[in-house]
């Protein structure tokens, strides 16, 4: 069994190993993917070994919250209040002494600890009995030593003055800084779960005589559904009653709508253009093929740039290292000054200003936020690692049927017989809604073609519409793409329509951007020369290739890149499987069928008028990631040393309370930073 849960409390990748660590040493756990970016935790378990409520509370144990619904902020927000006044009155008690102040001090400093340090206290618990160290330690740590230090010196076991704001601010600091980045964190993935929740969630359930409108995960196989036109196919299934035209380009890239009637199966992703169809589900919401977009971006979240894997890592061993150096600093403060109180403050300032945090956010909160730019652009990307690849592309390849092709038909030459063969046709083509007709009736229409009156006709679905004696239809293929409908009376050909798939509209606007942004096109087609000629001229385009097999294909980007060149295809059908997956990265056009969604890294909803789109995305993604990761090097490499008292002849230091906010606005300028990525223009 497979479930989600919606976890609170994640800071950071050091949490999200806490949880992935402890779940999977329970019996019965057979694998977990952890996303603290999304505060989610998928696990797959035996339900005979472990039950649902045992994972719920192994996570809950460790100091998360496991929600059902929206998130309850509302404890959260009591215990930063708490805090907040509680340290606002400990230092007006320090700037404005009244008699006894400092057990008041003392106190609220306590009430902090317990009430607003509890969390960070189970945190670090539950983290280092599971082998891992992350900032809940380092707050945990540096909180305690500065209550601690203060107790005993109001109890005079030491010498030295109490500093019971130190504890109080450096855990509001930290909740306040943590608060406003996870209500960051949120805003930004939320347009990753508002797309998500944007499918079509109804359909239309015959029982008996009646239509009940269902949320199509309620529906159940062998329940009977109805489609209308224009309706989307929700679910796969068999037809058992009526006939339609649908249209399958989502999932196979032919334009032309496929006639379904009794005994064909429908599957999920089509549109019923014309028609009324009855449908027994043969399976559920979670197995169709508009669930798989879900899965693919649940794969995706999963998957782990390489230069992510390196910053996990860092932050891994960043907390055991600085512990280190605090307890050096300390060492070497009270060794070389015998200042204990100014050996504590240095060794405290080291814990909490330093900030794994911001290593471990950089690069997770900048893909899940392109990710979900990319989406709300039509734009699912699969393979979130190809960010890194995306700025280093220098040629894109182009397939072109189905690709840069649009979909729809054109008349591109016709002979007439008769004279009045071209009335008949436009008369005759007003029966019907197929693509193929709408072509030859617009076409008739610019040709200046009148209505003729016209008796017995009737549309044949597959094959045309049928008048009388006369018949329009017969569709067949020849030269690669092009089609020819003839007009027959009796047999006798009175008029042929040659028909050619269009350009795409904004295809030659989509080559043209990617020019600009100082990419080389190059157009790769099995079709026959003179038609991949004469897309290519129109498009733009100076290189192409044609009448090449998949394969042929497949070592023609190849040679690209033995060259030197960093490559992406961009296809939509079976043929360009082996291209896509030879290429540094496939973008996959929505319109392609299921192989080639599978290997392309990336896929294009919204069509190829995206393809600049995620281009640029991808660049501003690799750029927020290196500044990210930059600034957090630069922060700790320079607020240690500060921290740890190098400037203090100079009059430079920093006390813990300070360091502790400086800490909490190195992970905040991370997040916002990122968030600046909403704010560009792709």
């Amino acid at each position: 069994m497979r479930r989600t849960f919606k976890v609170e409390g994640m800071s950071c990748v050091n949490c999200a190993r806490t949880i992935e660590i402890a779940l999977k040493k329970k019996e019965g756990v057979k694998n977990v993917e952890v996303s603290f970016e999304l505060g989610r935790v998928k696990v797959e378990f035996d339900e005979g070994r472990v039950e649902e409520e045992d994972i719920v509370r192994t996570i809950e144990n460790l100091g998360y919250r496991v929600v059902a619904g929206e998130d309850d902020s509302r404890k959260d927000v009591l215990v930063l209040g708490i805090s907040g006044i509680s340290a606002l009155i400990i230092v007006l008690l320090m700037l404005f002494p009244v008699p006894k102040g400092i057990y008041v001090q003392f106190l609220l400093s306590t009430l902090v600890q317990v009430v607003g340090g509890w969390k960070f206290y189970r945190g670090a618990y539950t983290s280092l009995s599971r082998g891992v160290a992350g900032m809940d330690v380092l707050v945990a740590l540096g909180t305690s030593g500065a209550y601690l230090y203060s107790l005993l010196a109001l109890l005079g076991f030491i010498s030295g003055s109490p500093f019971f704001e130190t504890n109080a601010l450096l855990i509001t600091f930290v909740r306040g800084g943590r608060f406003v980045e996870e209500r960051a964190k949120k805003r930004a993935t939320q347009l990753l779960r508002s797309m998500l929740s944007a499918q079509h969630s109804e359909v239309n359930v015959l029982e008996g005589d009646r239509e009940v409108k269902k949320n199509v995960r309620e529906v159940m196989r062998g329940e009977r559904v109805l489609y209308r036109s224009g309706d989307i196919v929700l679910l796969d299934g068999v037809v058992v009653k009526g006939s339609a035209y649908v249209s399958e380009a989502v999932l196979t890239g032919e334009p032309e709508p496929v006639l379904k009637k009794e005994g064909d199966r429908l599957i999920s992703g089509s549109v019923v253009e014309d028609g009324v169809l009855e449908v027994n589900v043969e399976s559920s919401y979670e197995s169709s093929y508009l669930s798989k977009i879900g899965s693919l971006i649940d794969r995706a979240l999963s998957d782990r740039p390489r230069i992510q894997r390196l910053a996990d890592k860092v932050s891994h061993y960043f907390v055991q290292a600085v512990v280190l150096i605090s307890l050096t600093t300390f060492f070497l403060w009270y060794k070389t000054t015998s200042d204990l109180q100014l050996a504590t403050q240095f060794a405290l300032a080291v814990l909490v200003i330093s900030c794994p945090c911001a290593f471990g956010i950089a690069t997770p909160l900048a893909i899940t936020v392109g990710i979900s730019r990319a989406l709300k652009r039509g734009v699912l990307i699969k393979k979130p690692s190809v960010l890194e690849v995306i700025p280093g592309i220098d040629t894109i390849v182009f397939d072109k049927t189905g690709t840069l092709t649009e979909g729809r038909f054109e008349v591109v030459r016709y002979e007439l017989k008769t004279p009045e063969a071209l009335d008949l046709a436009y008369t005759m083509e007003m029966r019907s809604n197929h693509p193929i007709a709408r072509a030859i009736r617009e076409f008739a229409k610019e040709k200046g073609a009148k209505t003729v009156e016209l008796k017995d006709c009737e549309e044949i679905r597959g094959k045309g519409i049928r008048c009388g004696e006369l018949f329009l239809g017969d569709a067949l293929t020849m030269n690669g793409n092009e089609k020819v409908v003839s007009l027959t009376k009796n047999g006798q050909v009175l008029a042929l329509f040659h028909l050619r798939d269009m350009i795409r509209e904004e295809a030659k606007e989509v080559v043209e951007e990617i020019k600009r942004l100082g990419i080389r096109t190059v157009l790769l087609s099995g079709d026959r020369r003179e038609n991949t000629a004469r897309v290519a001229e129109q498009l733009g385009i100076e290189e192409f290739v044609a009448e090449v097999s998949p394969e042929e294909k497949r070592e023609f980007v190849r040679r690209l890149q033995e060259e030197g060149r960093r490559v992406a295809m961009v296809g939509d059908g079976i043929n360009d499987a082996p291209a896509l997956a030879q290429a540094d990265v496939s973008f996959a056009v929505a319109q392609g069928v299921d192989l080639s969604k599978q290997v392309g890294d990336i896929v294009l909803l919204a069509g190829i008028r995206a393809l600049p789109r995620v281009i640029r995305i991808g660049r501003s993604v690799s750029r927020k990631v290196k500044q990210n990761l930059v600034w957090a090097f630069i922060y700790n490499v320079l607020g240690i040393p500060v921290a740890a008292g190098a400037l203090y002849s100079q009059g430079i230091y920093l006390k813990p309370e300070i360091a502790g906010l400086m800490m909490a606005l190195s992970s905040l300028s991370v997040v916002f930073n990122t968030l600046l990525m909403t704010k560009e223009k792709v």
